[in-house]
């Protein structure tokens, strides 16, 4: 020890042996917590795996209990309490499952027959299960009767009103706590807690004395640590949880021994210990075969995690060296399969519809886009929509709903080409994206498609047809993207809609259509509500003196970017997006107002305002233009409103009471476009009308001696007999004003006499117009010099 090269020795071997033990007890801690922890990771996994255990046996019973609550046979054994036919249906139905309890009970929760004979003992309140029925489903449910706790589920008998109910269960015991151990490779222990506190073990320990112990295990629903247990003097490391269930409580603990726990970490530390001995001898060769022992199963192990990690699965992981290694490799091979079996599922999920089975709306868009950017070939896109399935919804219940998609989506898919997709691209829509379909084939197929769905349904004793339509786009004809695809077909089944027929076919420019359409939709309601329309009026002659007394108020727009929109176009949008009363009570008011001021200035002129089909059988239509006329005070009886037909056609008995209560107060009516719509003479006959509006389209025929000529007259005779005034629109010849005058026609408004007018210009006009007296007997001489005269009004 005196010489320097000792004392470097023993200073060298020194340090060595500090660094060792340092490091020999830093590692060993550190493989200790890390065994531990990854002993607990596997228990908090495995009760995991134990929730999952249970919900599967509860789909086993909610299966195996729908089955037999639907049964007809049970049902009617129910339905007439035969108690024996009750309890053979439950086992038979038990057994195929391996249920080991059928109950039946009331819809108070009474117990009306059991396959067990501990329930009727047991008299455990069963109307929980009743009340703990309309909750979730996906959660199982225990209860404990006499000494044995059961796993339920319930399912109503219903014929078709819920007359009572049925369980089926399995029970909880050691067999149960043994499958769970087979596939955990764990100790189970299940404690049931009954109503009376009482508790219920089932468990896989070999010792019985360690078995009675585990009744004093502590219960923690809410624990996220593994803990230390002691049972009959063998330790293990346990994780407990309260499972996610209704009814009696049930904790479930998987016990490890500890001695299986610190098996790896006892193989380290001889083996780092032996390394420790031999370091002092060849620290510098075993530190290098170790160090290279050591980091090749970690290196391994660091790729297969970025292998995982970039989803790839298929590759096994294999590892040498200790067993912790090798179990961690085996972990790792478990994780890849798990994954990969809940991407697979995912996957399946989200490109798949969960009712039909058939791929969803996300499937489609992926096909069509592998379509359009990966191939050349032609396609056709199908698009049917089963329009009636709502009403079925309605009146049968959306499970008959239901059962209509998927066997439509069954013949879909069962009369479609091999190679085509039937995907479920909406609630009532389907989608098939057809191969090398060509313009002249496509409208057969879809045909073809629609007239397999479309009849032949016979569910829940109902026969029944669906109202199908269908719209047609063609890659690449119609769009080269999906989204333009999907969008077209959209719009040809909307035009399918509008033309009435079961399949349209997609049309170059129908796009812009429809975003007019768009447009005008959405700045309508603004124009209403900013004031952006204005009125025009067309003057009404008296044929007989020439004089005009009424005007018809007509609606005009001008959009800011469109410019003039035609009433012919925005007043049916109106009608079909439901805002035509809006519009309406615009037109009412605005008239009204300029009727108002022309009274003050001292004009005296009725006006004529057009209702839509539903305003008439608006009730608050009445009060809405009584309290216009009081407020603007105009007499009612200068204002007239027209009607059509068809409005009058859709309830006639409610337009008539509707008509009549204005009338009371002194509003005219008019019949409008008469001989266009569908009513009867009883009809007209009960409605209380002041005039009849022969429609331009016969006037503009007019001629001596032609089909409308005879129409025309027809009327005007009618409208005479009925003590009416027969206005005809649209004259625009003098011809046909000499022909309306020889037939004894009352009024006339058309160009003939004078475009619609300003506000501002028609009171000039009334006047100019009244002023004119008849010179001659000459009729056509007079037309002209009133044209002239509306002419140098409008100039």
């Amino acid at each position: 020890m005196t010489s320097f090269r000792k004392r470097l020795l023993v200073l060298i071997i020194g340090l060595v042996v500090v660094t060792q033990t340092v490091t020999l007890a830093a590692v060993l801690a550190s493989t200790a917590h890390n065994v531990e922890a990854r002993a607990a990771e596997q228990l908090r996994s495995g009760t995991s795996f134990v929730q999952q255990l249970i919900r599967f046996r509860g789909s086993q019973l909610a299966n195996g209990v729908a089955v037999l609550a639907a049964d007809f046979g049970f049902r009617e054994a129910v339905a007439s309490g035969d108690v024996p036919t009750i309890l053979s249906a439950a086992r038979n139905n038990a057994q195929r499952i391996g249920a080991d309890i059928v109950l039946l009970l009331d819809t108070q929760g009474v117990l009306l027959a059991s396959t067990a004979s501990e329930v009727v003992a047991s008299h455990a309140p069963l109307v929980n299960l009743v009340r703990d029925a309309h909750g979730r489903h996906d959660q199982p449910s225990f209860m404990v009767f006499g000494e044995r706790p059961y796993q339920l589920f319930l399912a109503p008998v219903r014929t078709p009103e819920t007359i009572a109910w049925v369980a089926m269960g399995f029970v909880v015991d050691d067999s149960l706590a043994q499958r769970i151990h087979d596939l955990a490779d764990t100790q189970v222990v299940l404690v049931s807690r009954g109503p009376d506190g009482t508790l219920h073990v089932a468990s896989t320990l070999p010792s019985a004395k360690e078995k009675r112990a585990t009744g004093l295990l502590p219960a923690d629903a809410a624990a996220t640590e593994a803990h230390v247990v002691k049972l009959a003097g063998t330790q293990y490391l346990g994780f407990s949880q309260r499972l996610e269930a209704r009814g009696d409580p049930v904790d479930v603990t998987l016990l490890k021994p500890m001695r299986e726990v610190l098996t790896p970490y006892q193989d380290v530390r001889d083996a780092l210990l032996a390394i420790d001995g031999i370091a002092l001898v060849l620290a510098a060769v075993v530190g290098t075969l170790l160090g290279r022992s050591a980091t090749r199963p970690i290196g391994d192990l660091v790729l297969a995690a970025r292998r995982i990690q970039q989803g790839q699965y298929e590759t096994a992981v294999h590892v040498s060296g200790g067993d912790e290694f090798r179990s961690l490799a085996d972990t790792f091979n478990a994780m890849q399969r798990n994954i990969a079996e809940r991407e697979r599922d995912i996957t399946h999920h989200l490109y798949h519809d969960s009712l039909t089975g058939l791929p969803n709306r996300v499937k489609a868009e992926s096909q069509l886009e592998q379509l359009v950017s990966g191939t050349k070939r032609n396609a056709a896109l199908i698009l049917i929509d089963l329009r009636n399935v709502h009403d079925i919804n309605a009146s049968l219940g959306h499970h008959v709903g239901d059962d209509v998609l998927r066997e439509a989506g069954r013949r879909l898919r069962q009369n479609a080409h091999t190679t085509d997709m039937v995907a479920r691209l909406g609630e009532t829509q389907f989608l098939i994206i057809a191969l090398d379909c060509r313009e002249e084939r496509a409208p057969l197929y879809a045909e073809q498609l629609t007239g397999v769905v479309r009849s032949g349904f016979h569910l829940s004793g109902v026969s029944f047809d669906l109202h199908v339509a269908c719209g047609v786009c063609l890659y690449p004809d119609h769009g080269d993207s999906a989204a333009t695809l999907l969008r077209r077909a959209q719009i040809a089944l909307e035009d399918s809609t509008d033309a009435r027929t079961r399949v349209a076919i997609y049309r170059t420019g129908r796009d812009d259509e429809h975003r007019r359409r768009l447009t005008l939709i959405t700045d309508l309601r603004t124009a209403i509500d900013r004031d952006g329309l204005s009125l025009v009026y067309q003057p009404k002659v008296t044929m007989a003196t020439r004089s005009v007394k009424s005007l018809e108020a007509l609606v005009r727009w001008t959009h800011p970017q469109l410019g003039p929109i035609s009433p012919g176009e925005f007043v049916p949008l109106a009608e079909a997006t439901g805002g035509a009363r809006r519009l309406t009570s615009w037109v009412l008011k605005a008239a009204v107002g300029q009727m108002g001021q022309w009274r003050e200035a001292g004009l005296e002129v009725d006006v004529a305002v057009n209702l839509s089909a539903n305003d008439i059988l608006d009730p608050d239509l009445g009060d809405e233009i009584l309290y216009l006329l009081r407020s603007r005070r105009v007499e009612p009886t200068s204002l007239l409103l027209e009607i059509t037909e068809s409005a009058v056609m859709r309830d006639p008995h409610l337009a008539a009471r509707h008509m009549q209560l204005l009338r009371v107060a002194g509003v005219r009516f008019a019949i409008d476009d008469f001989g266009t719509g569908h009513s009867s003479l009883s009809q007209l006959n009960m409605l209380p009308v002041d005039e009849l509006k022969i429609d331009r389209s016969f006037i503009s025929h007019a001629r001596l001696g032609s089909d409308a000529a005879t129409i025309v007259t027809s009327t005007i005779e009618l409208g005479h007999r009925m003590s009416l005034d027969v206005v005809a629109e649209g004259v625009e010849e003098p011809e046909a004003w000499n022909l309306l005058r020889q037939l004894g026609c009352d009024f006339a408004q058309g160009y003939l006499i004078s475009r619609p007018l300003a506000p501002q210009d028609v009171p000039a006009f009334v006047v100019q117009a009244n002023q004119l007296l008849p010179a001659s007997d000459s009729t056509v001489l007079q037309i002209r010099a009133l044209d002239q005269l509306t002419a140098r009004f409008r100039g």
